[in-house]
């Protein structure tokens, strides 16, 4: 009998030894299905975003559709129009924000209407089309960068004109701007910014927290360089230095005169919600009009006159 009762109690610690092995094997075989699934359902979810930008891109319109063949579908498509939204009278200007960017990239905002009837440099003439100045007018432009308090990112700044003087496009003000309590080494020279206090672009509609803001033109930072802007601005190029993050850049027209004293519309912002199964995926664009190539800047940009 006692030998019976060990036989029973071994068959008891084998059967319970395999159940856990038994029970183990069903508990990944579910956990890798339930993650092959989400997956499946992330990927489709992803490709249903796309296909929404592509649909808007495309002139298709905007709107919730499935995608055909599977079960995944875009559930919502915003679409911001021209941005910089034009203000009404004695409202300011909403900020034109640009995604992050990584380190040395170019970033272009156009000072003049790249989609103008006018001929430019004509920044005088009115766009009957679109009964708007042709070119921002205003002497002050107020600039925000970087959203890092430990990697501390500095900005270069070209600015573009046409001098009616001369009859030739120049690019000979320039800005290097940096943190003023940034250690580089070896030193840069760069002027200095008071980035010590965050600030929210006024009317940001993502309201992002900016590190620093300089407004060009006031002359607060090197006065002898940074005078009021002249007439005939073109555009303005920008590149973030020293950063190993990804960083926001933002600019604000000054002024509350409506459209008299606002940047151009210029870019685009689309974001596209797809879902499948319990999973959604979101894609953004910002489209920018009529880009000049990132080379711009080193195959044209020189110490001299820029010359056709």
């Amino acid at each position: 009998m006692k030998q019976k009762g060990q036989i029973v109690l071994m068959l008891v610690l084998v059967m319970t030894v395999a159940l856990a092995i038994g029970l183990s094997i069903v508990q990944k075989s579910l956990t890798d299905v339930s993650t092959a699934t989400k997956v499946e359902d992330s990927q489709r979810a992803f490709s249903a975003a796309e296909a929404g930008i592509e649909k808007v891109l495309s002139g298709g319109g905007s709107g919730s559709f499935p995608l055909v063949g599977t079960s995944a579908q875009v559930t919502d498509i915003q679409d911001s129009g021209n941005l910089p939204l034009l203000p009404e009278v004695n409202h300011r200007q909403l900020p034109l924000e640009f995604p992050s960017f990584a380190k040395e990239e170019a970033i272009q905002v156009w000072l003049s209407d790249p989609d103008s009837n006018i001929k430019l440099p004509d920044c005088s003439a009115i766009d009957a089309a679109k009964h708007s100045p042709v070119c921002y007018s205003q002497n002050t432009l107020d600039i925000y960068w970087g959203n890092s308090k430990t990697d501390k990112a500095a900005l270069e700044l070209t600015l573009v004109y046409y001098d009616s003087v001369s009859k030739t496009y120049k690019n000979d003000r320039k800005w290097y701007l940096d943190w003023d309590n940034a250690t580089r080494s070896p030193a840069n020279n760069f002027d200095k910014v008071n980035c010590s206090v965050s600030e929210i672009a006024e009317g940001s509609p993502d309201k992002i927290s900016y590190s620093c803001h300089m407004k060009l033109g006031d002359g607060s930072i090197n006065a002898a360089k940074n005078g009021v802007l002249p007439s005939g601005l073109m555009m303005l190029r920008a590149r973030l230095l020293y950063n190993t993050t990804s960083q926001p850049l933002a600019v604000l027209a000054v002024g509350t005169c409506g459209k008299d004293c606002s940047l151009p519309p210029q870019a685009r912002k689309l974001i596209s919600t797809g879902a499948s199964g319990q999973t959604q995926r979101k894609v953004q664009v910002f489209q920018m009009n009529k880009v000049i190539p990132p080379y711009f800047d080193f195959a044209i940009f020189s110490a001299g006159e820029i010359r056709k």
